[in-house]
């Protein structure tokens, strides 16, 4: 049985080799004609063109990718520096390595994307967009199958892999057939019928593309075919002259890096990608950067961070530690290109611009700062104006289109319901009929004959009921009237607002710096000098004097409206701080004493004593006479004010001497309740007082601070405090106050305070008791077991021991 399986394998194999080679010679494309024409003196390879992670080797033919430091998870892009503007010619790749590198997973969580290996091969216009299928400017075919231009991608060819010559072959000839097409061939055959390429791309000039992942790539442009193919074709390195072009490089020799220096949040990036819309062929070096390479090669975008320095938590180690950043800024230098290094913190502070004048130290780099500061120019506010019209058009056109679908599936579910509607009726409308029929025929008949044809007509309708569903009916139908959905047949147009047409910058959704790294350098921003290192310095908006003015202003307002997110207590706090405490704790500790032992004084005396005596004359707070001290009297609340002066001009000293800056001495408003929660470690609750905002709590101790200005600000009323008995009698003068315009029956007068949980109260007099009989009269002492006294209602005591 095997040798005639084997047999008929053989011959089977015989029977096709000729039908290959017949479909091989009828293939759609013809024999190049004899042409006369000189071809290009140009060398097709990869010059400047390529991502920052490819590297060519043997004079361009070979091409590999940088796979350390997350590296193996962007898609590397190589254009070469001729293209194509008529004609029909091909250039060949093969996989010669395919890599499986190993990324670690110490410290991630979750699962982690692995790399996939990936070949993308095709031709893309000057300019655009490195990666393949990240723009429309670009057409190709992948190692799975798939044609593609931008985000269209579709099953049009067979897959290839390694060791495997794979032909990429484009016909710009306007007199074939095929004119505007590009075929694939694997090995010499046809893997991929022609595919026409969109009508966009038809005019413009098309290089070779090649973009790849976790592979080694060798490159043939010609003029010799690696593998031919069942027609003669030229390759793109003996192209006649007239048909091709080369790209426009930068000078031999001479390669730019410029620096933009711009204040966050007012037009950085926005003018960013206007010049380099510009200038396609300068590679910009940023996160925000590095972040769109992701991005395109496939990796979800994640959420959080800053336009300066978004987040990078892919779940990948070698991003996540920095060490992508850490690979760019290691092999940027090494290799020529026009560079754009766009760090808006990092370029506003010169020890950050030093860092990267050391990198960029070779002779062939000019470095040049540009300085985009003050008031824009109208051509910009023009292209801004654009550009929000536009955005805010699309987001219109994509409201439009989604309220659209939805009246389109109402009126669909509208009109199916109609038309059940309609088929119950009539179905209804012949079951009568057949029955009245039916009951016409036997009319004579018995009643027992009668009940057995109901029975055959219900069986009858049944039957006609199942074919009215299976078949189509169609029959004439009323016509229903659709209601305008009131949408119209095309989006509305938007126009700018009033307020947007007055835009100088684009308002901030994102910020350009996340607010705790501003604050951190926010008074170190100065502006480039040539001293620096600088070829030269040049100012787009403004003059170099109104620009340092206007950073100078710019960072005065910032510092007033800027946490110091690293703030930290000096140890000038933390020991007065503890001093404070210790001082609080001996003050209720003496009014207990006090109040356990009272000195006997009529009510009357007392209210004479308190208005003879002048409060801010007594020497010592702890004994006014007779052992009484001056705060003997504090109630819960008159302790919570009493901390509240002492703490709250406490960190308005701290914060100014810590911060130590002439711009910064006084705490805005806004942020009193954080400051406050770095220093004390607690929340500065004014609810506690029965008041919303801080800015009403504070209002019951402006004798020691208070907040005004505009913007408001917190400010002490007091100068060097020699000892906090100040505060004690500051304390006792608003206890009085209160209290003579309570018994005067002014009720605003009384605070509501809610004491926190924990906080610390003013004793009561406790009057020892003599005996049981004192709690309830008649109640016998209880034994071994019985509460403590004075403590029943509050251990919840319910009557058992």
């Amino acid at each position: 049985m095997a040798p005639k399986t084997e047999g008929k394998r053989k011959a089977g194999k015989a029977e096709d080799e000729p039908s290959a080679k017949r479909r091989e010679k009828e293939d759609v494309e013809a024999d190049d004609p004899v042409d006369p024409r000189p071809a290009t003196k140009a060398t097709v390879g990869f010059g400047v063109d390529t991502t920052l992670n490819v590297v060519p080797a043997m004079q361009g033919k070979v091409l590999m990718a940088l796979t350390e430091g997350g590296m193996q998870y962007f898609i590397a892009g190589a254009r070469a520096s001729v293209g194509m503007k008529a004609g029909r010619y091909l250039y060949e790749v093969k996989i010669i390595e395919a890599l499986n590198p190993v990324e670690s997973t110490q410290g991630i969580h979750g699962r982690t994307p692995q790399p996939r290996q990936l070949v993308r091969l095709g031709f893309s216009t000057a300019g655009s967009s490195l990666v393949l299928g990240d723009c429309d400017d670009c057409v190709y075919f992948d190692s799975e199958g798939n044609f593609g231009s931008g985000k269209m991608k579709k099953r049009t060819s067979q897959n290839f892999t390694r060791d495997q010559v794979i032909s990429v072959l484009l016909n710009l000839d306007v007199n074939s057939h095929n004119a505007y097409t590009m075929s694939l061939f694997r090995e010499g055959v046809r893997i991929a019928e022609p595919q026409t390429i969109p009508e966009r791309l038809r005019d413009k000039p098309l290089f070779p593309h090649i973009c790849f992942r976790n592979v080694t790539v060798q490159v043939n442009m010609g003029p010799n075919l690696l593998k031919p193919l069942p027609f003669s074709c030229r390759m793109l390195q003996s192209a006649a002259g007239s048909d091709v072009i080369e790209s426009k490089e930068s000078e031999v020799g001479v390669y730019n890096v410029m620096m933009p220096v711009a204040v966050p949040d007012e037009g950085t990036f926005d003018w960013l990608d206007e010049w380099l819309e510009a200038h396609p062929s300068w590679v910009e070096l940023s996160d925000r950067k590095l972040q769109q390479w992701a991005v395109s090669s496939g990796l979800s975008k994640p959420k959080g961070g800053s336009q300066d320095k978004p987040s990078f938590a892919y779940g990948i180690t070698g991003m996540e530690d920095m060490s992508l950043q850490k690979v760019i800024s290691a092999i940027a230098p090494t290799i020529p290109r026009n560079y754009v290094v766009m760090e808006v913190k990092a370029n506003l502070l010169a020890s950050e611009r030093a860092e990267v004048l050391k990198r960029f130290s070779l002779p062939h780099f000019k470095k040049t700062a540009m300085v985009i500061m003050g008031k824009p120019t109208e051509e910009f506010k023009d292209k801004l104006r654009t550009k929000i019209l536009r955005e805010k058009q699309a987001k219109a056109d994509n409201e439009w289109r989604l309220k659209k679908a939805q009246r389109e599936q109402q009126k669909q579910m509208l009109r199916r319901q109609r038309e059940l509607a309609e088929f119950r009726r009539k179905a209804e409308e012949n079951r009568k009929k057949l029955l009245e029929e039916a009951m016409k025929k036997a009319g004579d008949e018995k009643k027992e004959d009668g009940k057995e044809m109901k029975k055959e007509v219900k069986e009858e309708l049944e039957e006609e009921k199942l074919d009215a569903k299976e078949e189509k009916v169609e029959a004439k139908e009323e016509e229903v009237k659709e209601e305008d959905d009131g949408l119209g047949d095309e989006p509305p147009k938007v126009e700018l607002s009033e307020e947007e047409l007055h835009f100088d910058f684009r308002p901030v959704i994102v910020g350009d710096i996340a607010p705790a790294a501003l604050s951190k350098s926010l008074s170190s921003f100065t502006i480039p000098e040539e001293s620096e290192g600088f070829d030269s310095v040049e100012f787009v908006w403004e003059g170099e004097v109104e620009c340092k003015e206007y950073l100078r202003r710019w960072v005065l307002d910032a510092k007033q409206s800027t946490r110091m997110e690293d703030l930290q207590p000096s140890k000038s706090f933390t020991d007065k701080m503890g001093s404070w405490q210790k001082q609080f704790q001996e003050w209720q500790a003496k009014q207990k004493s006090f109040k356990t032992n009272p000195t006997k004084k009529e009510k009357k005396d007392v209210e004479e004593a308190e208005t003879k005596v002048d409060i801010f004359s007594i020497e010592d707070v702890d004994d006014m006479g007779d052992g009484e001290p001056l705060y003997a009297n504090f109630a819960p609340e008159d302790w919570a004010l009493l901390q509240l002066r002492y703490e709250s001009y406490l960190l308005q000293e701290s914060f100014k001497k810590d911060v130590d800056d002439p711009d910064r001495t006084d705490i805005p408003e806004v942020h009193i309740a954080f400051y406050f929660s770095k220093y004390f470690k607690r929340t500065l609750n004014p609810q506690v007082f029965n008041f919303k905002t801080v800015g009403e709590l504070l209002d019951l101790v402006k004798d020691t601070v208070i907040v005004s200005g505009e913007p408001a600000v917190l400010t002490s009323n007091m100068d060097d405090v020699d000892s906090p008995e100040i505060f004690v009698k500051l304390t006792e003068e608003c206890r009085r106050d209160r209290q003579r315009r309570t018994d005067a029956g002014d009720e605003t007068a009384k605070l509501k305070y809610t004491p926190p949980a924990g906080a610390a109260t003013a004793i009561r007099p406790q009057v020892p008791l003599q005996s049981w009989s004192q709690i309830r009269p008649g109640f016998k002492a209880p034994g071994k077991g019985a509460p403590p006294v004075g403590g029943l209602g509050n251990l919840g005591w319910k009557g058992k021991w």
